[in-house]
């Protein structure tokens, strides 16, 4: 009974729907309108066009080294910001970029810089994608934050650091955008120092040279990149934070992205590495220092999931492979014997990496006597393989056991249970 009267129901009403539009007046057909965009939206989408205007202009004026058309969209009052643009502009000449070009991201608003430029501010976070030649195998993306203002019915930038602290880590401290600086070249070597620190940056030319020698010898990966040394007197460059009295870590390689993190992955697209030298350090850079930061930028593209003991193992089997090129195997072998009776006893598995760079343990040692375990085990290609395999797919702690354990025979658990009665034949 209910099925039927709801049918019915169903059936009564189209009937009648359709009898209605039997007996309704056909209507004369006019024209849709459109609705007339506020006048705030066009304001909107000509700023915009504007905006993307000056972006374009900043990036030919690079390509053609054209420091005036640079300047045209500075804002005229602002004589600081002019100054630094006119360093920043003889940077971004003297590094030489194969490609440059800026891009808006999206709208930011901050009360602060909103009452200290005035109601026509416009805070964007700019997008400026690069390719240093034969540094950069592709283009690579930093962020920066530009605060425009409307002055007598045009736009103009009026400060470029607003957004600094709401940006990524290294956003807005690139090499260029710190002070004056010069560029030293070598074959596979860009190395930027401060202007004037000339002797400097040809030794570190030198000893970069000769680190990427090493790397070629004793890494199996056939990478034929080239590698960009920051050495500047700057405590706080691209993502790397040297504290002024910090003389523990020497250098950092540094990330780039083709993709930062966030926009297309949580992670981004690592496209390679570059090397910052701690200010404090930077007259006693080598080839063996730099051997190992080259190893990173070398493996760099691979995907980054390996575990830390690893990257940082590696990095220590080539540099210390030119050690024993230099000095013979009886240093090697001396802290291989320090790190077996001294570091091991402190740790109860392989180093972690959470706390990795802040553990007091020597964990560097410990990584690096793992690896060269595996070497013996395996051999060094195998091993260069089981990175690479980690690097682009050990994205979790089962991954990477089931990769280490497929290539090697062994697990992270058991790799340490094996170093724990490891003894190097002399």
């Amino acid at each position: 009974m209910a099925v039927a009267l709801v049918s019915g129901g169903v059936a009564y009403t189209v009937e009648e729907r359709e009898r209605d539009a039997r007996d309704r007046p056909v209507a004369t057909q006019t024209p849709t309108q459109t609705a007339t965009p506020s006048r705030t939206a066009t304001a909107v989408a000509a700023r915009r066009v504007e905006v993307d205007t000056i972006l374009l202009r900043r990036a030919q004026a690079v390509q053609t080294g054209n420091e005036a058309l640079f300047l045209t969209d500075v804002d005229p009052a602002n004589k600081k910001l002019i100054a630094a643009q006119k360093v920043l502009f003889a940077n971004l000449v003297e590094i030489g970029f194969q490609e440059i070009g800026y891009s808006q991201a999206e709208e930011r608003f901050n009360a602060a810089v909103m009452k200290a430029h005035g109601r026509t501010t416009y805070l964007v976070r700019v997008l400026m994608r690069y390719q240093i030649p034969q540094v950069d195998v592709a283009p690579v993306t930093t962020e920066l934050g530009y605060t425009f203002i409307n002055r007598a019915g045009r736009w103009v930038l009026t400060d470029d650091d607003d957004l600094d602290t709401d940006l990524g880590p290294g956003a807005h401290q690139e090499a260029w955008d710190l002070g004056r600086i010069e560029v030293l070249r070598g074959p596979r070597v860009l190395v930027a120092v401060e202007k004037g620190d000339t002797k400097r940056g040809r030794a570190i030319v030198t000893e970069a040279t000769e680190g990427l020698a090493e790397v070629s010898s004793y890494w199996p990966r056939k990478w034929r990149g080239s590698v960009f040394v920051i050495a500047l007197d700057e405590s706080e460059v691209r993502d790397a934070r040297f504290a002024d009295e910090d003389i523990e870590s020497a250098a950092s390689a540094g990330s780039t992205f083709s993709s930062l993190p966030g926009a297309d992955t949580a992670d981004g697209t690592v496209a390679g590495a570059y090397i910052v030298i701690n200010p404090n350090e930077r007259d006693r850079v080598d080839e063996i220092l730099l051997s190992h930061e080259i190893t990173h930028v070398a493996t760099a593209d691979l995907g980054g999931y390996e575990p830390l003991w690893l990257a940082e193992g590696a990095a220590e089997y080539v540099s210390w492979r030119g050690i024993e090129a230099i000095s013979g195997p009886g240093e090697v072998g001396k802290w291989e014997q320090e790190v077996i009776d001294d570091a091991m006893p402190t740790l109860s598995a392989l180093p972690t990496d959470a706390g990795f760079y802040q553990n007091s343990a020597d964990v560097y040692g410990v990584s690096w006597l793992a690896v060269r375990y595996l070497v013996q085990r395996i051999g060094l290609d195998h091993v260069e393989e089981l990175y690479e395999d980690l690097a682009m797919h050990g994205t979790d702690q089962a991954s990477r056991d089931r990769i280490l354990l497929s290539r090697s025979g062994l697990t992270e658990a058991t790799l340490w249970t094996s170093l724990q009665s490891y003894r190097p034949q002399r």
